[in-house]
């Protein structure tokens, strides 16, 4: 008969399991890099590249997000015990929304250049352009100071917020409107890159 797993080794049984999904990620991104051509993976000039990080990025900011919106959802419902892995993924959507608005504004100049797609959508599709561009500048920024707010939150009342119902309602119902903007500037960003690549 096994005996139960105590909360240390649990501890221990949890960071072994990340460790080896970092590493196989890591890996996985080295075979990628190494074995794709380059040309193809990261397209034809520095403007393309950029694009590329940015996709990264904010696909991974979906992810860390999704997660952290769930955890926040469970927040709000009074549900959560993992405290500590929403405000790590509280603070990894802080860093990834952060990176992925750095990487977008880069690209903007790319955008906005002459023969870039603000040109060509405002000739062809001036309503892409006003929706799909204009809009999407915008709400994409919004993420950034919700998921900063929602992490300096976490972690400066983290030992009194599992006893204050108001504070878990009002960062749940934060994280899950921070996780909607996202969603929103991930599907218009995505559907841009498929109208006219940079």
């Amino acid at each position: 008969m096994t005996e139960p797993l105590t909360k240390d080794k649990k501890a221990i049984h949890s960071n072994l399991l990340i460790a080896v999904w970092v590493s196989l990620t890591v890996l996985l991104g080295f075979i990628l890099g190494f074995s794709a051509p380059w040309q193809d993976l990261m397209g034809e000039n520095v403007f393309s590249s950029i694009a590329t990080l940015h996709g990264i990025v904010a696909t991974l900011g979906v992810i860390v997000g999704s997660a952290a919106g769930y955890l926040g959802w469970r927040l709000l419902l009074g549900h959560l015990k993992a405290y500590r892995d929403l405000r790590i993924l509280a603070t990894l959507s802080s860093a990834f929304a952060f990176l992925s608005i750095l990487l977008g504004n880069w690209i903007y100049i790319a955008y906005r250049g002459p023969g870039g797609p603000r040109e060509f959508f405002i000739n062809q599709f001036p309503e892409i352009h006003e929706i799909f561009f204009e809009f999407k500048e915008h709400v994409a920024l919004f993420p950034l100071p919700i998921a900063v707010a929602a992490t300096f939150i976490l972690w400066k009342y983290k030992e009194g917020l599992p006893n204050d119902r108001g504070l878990r309602c009002a960062l749940g119902i934060m994280i899950a409107v921070g996780w909607t903007i996202l969603m929103i500037a991930f599907v218009l960003g995505a559907a841009v890159t498929k109208l006219m690549t940079v």
